[in-house]
């Protein structure tokens, strides 16, 4: 099948004028111009061709609230249910592919791959890892109770490891479950209920730890991190991609370029939940404030100085939440073009970054290249003329995967 545009978005900054894209299977066997383009019998024409979305900070978790205790609260085959149909709306979006820190992306994975369930390609980490008393953990349940769904039972979202050996142990733990990318929390939280979200959590022996085991399986480790010390931590750690940056400084960014490491903002959560403060705990509503205007000096600061972005957003809401629900996930360039984000370089967060949030495991995907996977948005009007048109499902003429269109 060739598609003909008028624009090529080809997901490495680079656009060409009247292209054309062929499928053969699930591959894309050219794209560039038109008039190089090899004969077809079957020839569809529209505005623009671009790859499909990349999310690269999602939690497939099922929940209606932006609240651990729900969260662990909540059975997990209920959420699990909640979590098909979140899928399917994250497809009908654009988004093709998923990089899910935290939830059941594991297990969504293979119910796509094998026809059960419509949705994105993920990526998952399985469980996430916390020190005791950090971002992971439930501080109001007794220390006994959560030590024996953590520890003693089949219980892998939540995951308080201690020191460089648990730390190992609990990176192979993932990975036995499938995991294609590690989580870790490097700095407490702002939906966690008594930790500061600018303390560093980890030591470095420990970060070191997870991200050696996690490298011997070709593994990247994702970085959760909002204050400073917690980003330089994971940097000097060797972790390739910081998630929220919120305390980022100049220094730290200057690091980043150094190691070649991927920042990615989640804009998107810190304007919803500011929008709806009061579905927050009280607890979360404070952090909440304390961090949403740092961020976006951080988020700027980023810009400026050239560090790689990739899309992500940190959505995890099931499609009957009042907030923060899987779908809305393109919103997140727009807060990236209110920085200072040139729109086509937005679009490259999205589309060729994408893929590098994995590291050795990077897909040949996110870009319109012969031999990548044929993953496309078939799109009504420009995004370069405004990015926006991404967050409205009317805009797409198609959404393809794996060369099927949906």
């Amino acid at each position: 099948m060739r598609i003909d545009a008028e624009n090529l978005i080809m997901g490495d900054g680079e656009r060409i004028k009247n292209g054309s894209v062929m499928i053969k299977d699930t591959k894309i066997t050219y794209a560039g111009e038109s008039e190089h383009a090899p004969e077809s019998t079957e020839v569809k024409s529209v505005n623009t061709i671009m790859p499909g979305l990349w999310e690269c900070h999602g939690h497939y978790v099922g929940v209606l609230k932006l609240d651990f205790n729900q969260e662990f609260f909540t059975h997990p085959y209920h959420q699990a249910m909640r979590v098909a149909k979140d899928a399917e709306a994250t497809l009908s979006a654009g988004i093709t592919s998923v990089r899910e820190l935290g939830g059941y992306g594991v297990f969504l994975k293979r119910a796509v791959q094998e026809g059960s369930v419509l949705g994105p390609r993920v990526y998952g980490s399985g469980g996430m890892l916390s020190t005791t008393g950090g971002h992971g953990d439930m501080h109001s349940l007794p220390y006994s109770v959560w030590a024996y769904l953590t520890k003693n039972s089949d219980s892998w979202l939540y995951n308080t490891v201690d020191g460089p050996d648990e730390c190992t142990r609990g990176v192979r733990k993932q990975l036995r479950l499938g995991a294609e990318v590690i989580k870790f929390h490097a700095s407490g939280g702002v939906l966690s209920e008594l930790d500061n979200p600018i303390n560093q959590q980890f030591s470095y022996e420990e970060a070191k730890a997870i991200v050696e085991e996690a490298t011997r399986a070709q593994v990247a480790v994702a970085a959760h991190c909002h204050g400073a010390p917690g980003i330089k931590n994971a940097l000097l750690a060797g972790v390739k991609t910081i998630e929220h940056g919120t305390f980022l400084t100049e220094d730290l960014a200057d690091l980043m370029l150094e190691k070649e490491a991927l920042l990615i903002p989640t804009r998107f959560i810190i304007d919803e939940s500011m929008k709806m403060l009061d579905l927050l705990p009280d607890y979360a509503q404070e952090k909440m404030r304390m961090t949403a205007d740092r961020h976006l000096e951080a988020m700027k600061l980023a810009i400026k100085k050239g560090v790689s972005i990739a899309m992500g957003t940190d959505i995890a809401g099931s499609q009957l939440a009042p907030m923060n629900r899987w779908g809305s996930n393109a919103k997140e360039l727009q807060f990236y073009v209110e920085a200072g984000m040139k729109p086509m370089d937005s679009l490259v967060t999205a589309t060729g970054n994408g893929p590098k949030t994995l590291g050795a495991r990077a897909p040949k995907s996110g870009m319109l290249k012969e031999g990548y996977d044929a993953d496309l948005l078939l799109l009504r009007s420009n995004p370069l003329d405004d990015v926006k048109i991404l967050q409205d499902k009317t805009n797409f003429e198609a959404v393809i995967k794996s060369g099927k269109s949906f």
